[in-house]
């Protein structure tokens, strides 16, 4: 009775602490990524009375675009508002805690599930992300609602599932390509013959098809409609998708390996390592930690495989599922009754306080961070409204001040506030420059605004800053 009761807490809480996650972040406008795959789309979608489904093609990503057109609707049916669309956020949240809770209690026993459900949850990608108005929320709610389906052998959920993956992002084809994987581990005997292996994948396939139709209907048409799928040569972010032959897809394996790492989920890996060294011998004796450590290894491989080829596709964001799968393997070693009770809190401890810390972590400037995943970029909100007072009060015209991505955008499409201004491109001319360090310029422009650019005002707080800078 006192371990249902506890178990039952520990949900509310983590329904309770996501709730205000995102309520008390539900006045921060579009960032990121989010200007172009939220705002952008859904102001389309509404300002067309959604009578067309694709996208212009300077706004079009090549997704199936689902999350705009949901978004749109919300907007329609409540108002146009930040809190309105932070609102829409808030069932897939929600259901990401639901989904994580009961994935939780499949893995840990009862006793440590409080510590292990929010060890996991704590992840500062996911938080962040939470906080953002992010089609990737809902691809994170969708992973964990197959995943559960997959371990409860539930075809309709499964189905479910990676439909609304499907129609998330071409990233929920390779998630729903992990869940197969996983669904195939637990319900095909590897000690069959070919033959029978082979049929039984293809049977359980058929559940998956309903999602790939989907995707190769909506595909199709797109070709025939545009002539192209995915991205193409003109798009403004087609340099992201440029080949990088071997040597690049060496250093993206690099990459990888740091945003696995980063943000503080090191101490994740410190406390596997630590347990893999003491308990060598029984770490993976148990079927279901066999069973976790293979999801985990068809997530690493698998979520990153039509990444690594290209220039610029490995975001933090991108990669929940395996952060997600990894913790959830690392806080079942840990809590295995084989793992001594004081070294459990110890180790416990130890992940909570690194990835906690996570969050603080700032990079020099000059060195690209990852923003919208880490909530040390919450003061950027702030700031940019105060930098932007700044400018209008003393009468400089916003039109004709340089500023960069993400800030780059007619404001009313960040800050839904009706400002149809915009502030310029930067060309090296500009009389006046916007810049923070969360823009992640490159070393050429950081050179050009050290020496011929003098700050006239500056706006900081825990490591985030802008400023005004003029030309000299």
């Amino acid at each position: 009775m006192k371990l249902n009761f506890k178990n039952n807490l520990t949900l509310i809480l983590g329904l309770i602490f996501v709730s205000l996650l995102v309520l008390s972040n539900s006045n921060n406008f579009f960032f990121w990524d989010t200007v172009q795959l939220a705002s952008k789309h859904a102001n389309f979608y509404l300002s067309t009375n959604f009578s067309t489904l694709l996208l212009p093609s300077e706004i079009d990503s090549g997704h199936i675009p689902t999350f705009g057109f949901y978004l749109a609707l919300v907007w329609k049916l409540f108002g146009k508002t930040l809190w309105v669309s932070h609102l829409a956020i808030l069932p897939f949240a929600l259901g990401i805690v639901v989904q994580l809770y009961k994935l939780i209690e499949k893995f840990i026993p009862n006793k440590y599930c409080f510590f292990a459900f929010f060890l996991v949850l704590i992840d500062p990608t996911l938080l962040c992300q939470i906080t953002l108005v992010s089609p990737d929320v809902p691809l994170v709610f969708f992973f964990l609602l197959g995943v559960n389906a997959a371990l409860n052998r539930n075809r309709f959920m499964i189905l479910l599932a990676t439909v609304f993956l499907f129609l998330t992002s071409m990233r929920g084809m390779m998630v729903s390509l992990c869940i197969l994987c996983l669904d195939s581990y637990m319900n095909i005997s590897i000690v069959d013959n070919i033959k029978k292996i082979v049929f039984d994948f293809i049977k359980r396939s058929f559940t998956y098809l309903p999602a790939f139709l989907i995707f190769v209907s909506f595909s199709a048409y797109h070709y025939h409609q545009k002539g192209w799928i995915g991205f193409h040569k003109d798009s403004p972010w087609a340099a992201c998708f440029e080949p990088v032959g071997l040597s690049g897809v060496i250093r993206n394996i690099g990459i990888l390996g740091w945003r696995i790492l980063d943000f503080g989920r090191v101490g994740i890996w410190l406390v596997f390592f630590i347990l893999a060294f003491i308990y060598r011998k029984q770490i993976f004796k148990n079927e279901k930690k066999r069973l976790l450590l293979f999801f985990f290894s068809c997530t690493l491989v698998l979520l990153p495989a039509n990444m690594l080829w290209a220039k610029n596709l490995i975001a933090h964001r991108y990669l929940m599922p395996i952060y997600l799968s990894f913790s959830l393997l690392c806080a079942t070693l840990l809590f295995s009754d084989y793992v001594k009770e004081k070294l459990k809190y110890i180790l416990m401890i130890t992940w909570a306080v690194i990835i906690i810390l996570g969050n603080f972590w700032i990079y020099p400037n000059g060195i690209s961070q990852g923003w919208d995943s880490t909530l040390a970029h919450l003061p950027y909100y702030n700031l940019r409204h105060n930098a932007i007072a700044y400018l209008n009060n003393k009468r400089i015209d916003i039109t004709q001040v340089a500023s960069f991505f993400p800030n780059d955008s007619k404001i009313d499409l960040i800050d839904l506030n009706g400002d149809e201004r915009c502030f310029s491109k930067f060309d090296g001319n500009n009389q006046y420059v916007f810049y923070s360090n969360i823009y992640n310029v490159g070393d050429d422009v950081l050179n050009e605004l050290s020496q011929n650019y003098n700050e006239v005002q500056q706006f900081n707080k825990n490591g985030v800053f802008i400023r005004i800078l003029e030309r000299k």
